[in-house]
């Protein structure tokens, strides 16, 4: 069985994968963007092509101006392909997908990764019940279907949970409280990075805007450092105490939980790339130099994948990776002049990042659960007590964990679970987190089935 073969294969079609797909393309490179969702856009402009700007105004001036850009996507020597699931990049620069119920092989010249961010788990008591989602779940729903859960509580803290409240007020949906985990240290701590946040205010002035339009139409409570979510079979009410002692009770049937977000490594890690711990973020990030080159030589990242910037700093991380891999097919085609001024426009528009990261650095009472029956891996329901117990036998890692209590074995493969087991082992062995490490991932990185599997019969090598 032939495989496809592409000069570049892009994982990924939000704002980095486009735009690097979209510079290839004007350089009359063929490529391949394969991504998971139903159409392009990533998170960031999900749905944007089948959502009318004069019927949904409420997702933001923001939103529709990336319509131009996801619709280049469809343009030139670009080959989409939607709703394919990649699970494993081999060394021989193999790609294996699923698409439609069947697998397939594909390859590539270079590679690029844009899988994006996905959003830190927050493991407070009450966080698998019925009627709690993720801030992130609840904006998909917005702009994917326009549906909403009226009098709903809002629960942490940064950019993504501040603009999805103010996206639910402009559509006219109730928000009973934002319950904001801010810690009033932290913006004592952020100080000294605010000089390089000015560099940035239209920036400012959106974040400004949003928290003035939140504060003005709902209840909000600012430095809250204990949360605990009640309910018997589904969500009933938030209890929380403020950073003052002030403690207090909402009736809900609805939570939307959200502290930040982190690079997307599960395919990074399964493809044995090399990462490091970022003390700033708190996480962990693939290692590449200033072209977004990855410890592989032909494997780039762009965007979120490769560390928390933002949207419109993925916007050029995904021109830069694609005029570097130009450069490698026909070298000094792409300018060193042009290259240095793309660098430039990068770190002006990431001036802001240092002042976001430490002051919405989640605190230690969310990246780990207080209470012992809190659940921590939610697809083996295993509780923060299963980890503890386990610990007493010198677990030296989260892969040894794995054999006492099975945290990380399940379908998302630590995706929910991963930091937060890492900090549990971390801290009963008192050693730091780059120490303790993070699950041994290997592919399939996402579940495929076996007929899935199956169809792929003739396609490896003998």
């Amino acid at each position: 069985m032939s495989k496809s073969h592409f000069s570049v294969a892009i994982i990924g079609a939000g704002p980095a994968g486009i735009s690097a797909a979209a510079t290839l393309n004007r350089y009359c490179i063929e490529n391949i963007v394969i991504d998971d969702q139903v159409g392009p856009g990533g998170q960031v402009y999900r749905n944007i092509l089948d959502n009318d700007n004069d019927k949904r105004n409420f997702l933001g001036e923001d939103y529709f101006k990336g319509y131009k850009l996801v619709n280049q996507i469809f343009n030139g020597k670009i080959k989409y392909q939607s709703k394919s699931t990649v699970w494993q990049i081999t060394d021989g620069k193999e790609i294996a997908l699923v698409t439609d119920g069947k697998s397939e092989i594909i390859t590539a010249d270079y590679i690029i990764i844009a899988t994006g961010a996905m959003e830190r788990p927050m493991p407070i008591e009450g966080w698998t019940l019925p009627g709690v989602m993720t801030v992130g779940g609840a904006q998909t729903l917005l702009k994917q279907s326009a549906i909403a859960a009226e009098n709903a509580v809002f629960v942490g803290n940064g950019p993504l949970l501040y603009l999805t409240a103010w996206q639910y007020i402009q559509a006219g949906v109730g928000i009973i409280a934002v319950l904001d985990t801010t810690q009033a240290k932290n913006w004592r701590a952020a100080i000294p990075y605010a000089g390089r946040a000015l560099l940035q205010p239209a920036m400012i002035k959106s974040g400004y805007d949003w928290l003035k339009e939140i504060k003005k139409n709902t209840n909000f409570i600012s430095d809250v450092k204990n949360i605990e979510i009640i309910g018997n079979g589904k969500v009933t009410s938030v209890q929380y105490e403020t950073g003052n002692g002030v403690t207090g009770k909402i009736e809900t049937n609805n939570v939307f939980i959200h502290q930040g977000v982190i690079p997307n490594i599960n395919l990074t890690m399964a493809t044995g790339l090399s990462h490091g711990w970022n003390k700033s973020t708190f996480c962990w990030e693939p290692e590449t130099d200033y072209s977004g080159k990855s410890s592989n030589d032909y494997i780039y990242i762009a965007g979120d994948a490769a560390g928390i910037d933002g949207s419109k700093a993925a916007l050029i991380a995904g021109r830069i990776v694609a005029k570097e891999i130009i450069n490698r097919f026909q070298p000094s085609r792409v300018s060193k002049l042009d290259l240095m001024i793309e660098r430039l426009r990068y770190l002006h528009i990431c001036s802001i990042r240092p002042f976001l990261n430490r002051l919405y650095r989640p605190s230690e009472n969310f990246r780990t659960p207080k209470l012992d029956k809190t659940i921590v891996c939610r697809c083996e329901g295993v509780s923060k007590s299963d980890v503890i117990a386990a610990l007493t036998h010198r677990i030296a890692g989260p892969n040894q964990l794995k054999a006492f209590c099975r945290a990380g074995m399940g379908r998302c493969q630590g995706r929910y679970c991963g930091l937060t087991v890492q900090e549990l082992i971390a801290t009963h062995n008192n050693e730091n987190m780059e120490d303790t490490g993070y699950f041994r991932l290997r592919p399939p990185v996402k579940p495929i089935t076996l007929a899935e599997l199956a169809s792929l019969k003739g396609s490896w090598p003998d």
